[in-house]
């Protein structure tokens, strides 16, 4: 009997660099209730944090403005927005922003039956980091209770958009709102506890950074969600693939964003997430 030991295929080396990526998810709630004094609470708040990517759900832009410009000259990044629709001439969309020069972005409207479009769109930039490249994804899913079937569909869109990606150095970053508990269907397709689309398996930041912290984004805390009477959850995500033999894209930290209210009034309905990831 041979006394030789095998090296674990599967274990990574110790970190050899403090490098972060400061990665943040936020739904800014588009031009709803007291728009402009919550978007100025949004801006402070994004001042405070300054994340190296921001992925944002509901964002406006009309034919003089673009929210994702003001936060993107917050901090002289580059941006990309896409509209899902508009209401009275005003865009709700989809942005990008990125401290890393971007390389090329597009978006793509997920296919949807038409009584239960709500035209939600995946965007994608490719951002230049490191001798390399970061493919960032962006999205907004259904939003209704009785429509877990239909978030199905469009994750199912989502990971096979993804499984036809060339790889890279850095893993896949997937970002939004999601309308989904962690335990449904729609994001056990994501992280691989259900048969997994194309073998296309991200990790949920959250769950490995937090594991005894429910992490809800959408809190009764929150006097606008409260309003809405719904339960507490978790909807909004960021995900990320397996990290590379560097440990690049490992998720060190993450936590919740815009949960302070000035003069009672918060930023958002939704609290966003921001995720340090291994750079």
């Amino acid at each position: 009997m041979s006394n030789k030991s095998f090296p674990d295929l599967d274990a990574y080396n110790e970190f050899t660099n403090d490098k972060q990526i400061k990665v943040l998810s936020w739904n800014l709630w588009w031009k709803f209730e007291n728009y402009l004094d919550r978007q100025k609470l949004i801006f402070d708040e994004l001042k405070v944090l300054s994340p190296d990517i921001l992925c944002l759900q509901e964002v406006w832009e009309d034919s003089e403005n673009s929210q994702a410009k003001k936060i993107a000259d917050l901090f002289e990044y580059e941006f990309t927005y896409s509209k899902s629709f508009k209401i009275d001439g005003v865009s709700f969309g989809n942005a990008i922003i990125s401290k890393f020069p971007i390389l090329k972005s597009s978006s793509h409207l997920i296919p949807t039956p038409s009584e239960f479009n709500e035209n939600r769109i995946l965007i994608h930039s490719e951002v230049s980091y490191a001798d390399s490249k970061i493919d960032i994804l962006c999205t907004h899913l259904n939003y209704r209770y009785d429509q877990s079937d239909i978030r199905q569909n469009q994750v199912e869109f989502i990971l096979e958009y993804i499984s036809k990606l060339e790889n890279s150095s850095f893993p896949f970053i997937l970002c939004g709102d999601f309308n989904a508990d962690p335990l449904s269907d729609e994001i056990m397709l994501i992280t691989g506890l259900k048969s997994p689309i194309k073998r296309t398996v991200l990790r949920d930041a959250w769950q490995i950074t937090n594991r005894n912290d429910v992490g809800y984004t959408w809190s009764n805390i929150n006097s606008y969600a409260k309003k809405t009477l719904e339960v507490d959850r978790r909807i909004d995500y960021i995900f990320v693939g397996k990290p590379a033999r560097n440990g690049a894209g490992y998720p060190l930290k993450s936590t919740l964003v815009g949960t302070s209210p000035k003069d009672n009034m918060y930023p958002s309905d939704h609290f966003g997430i921001m995720t340090y990831l291994k750079g």
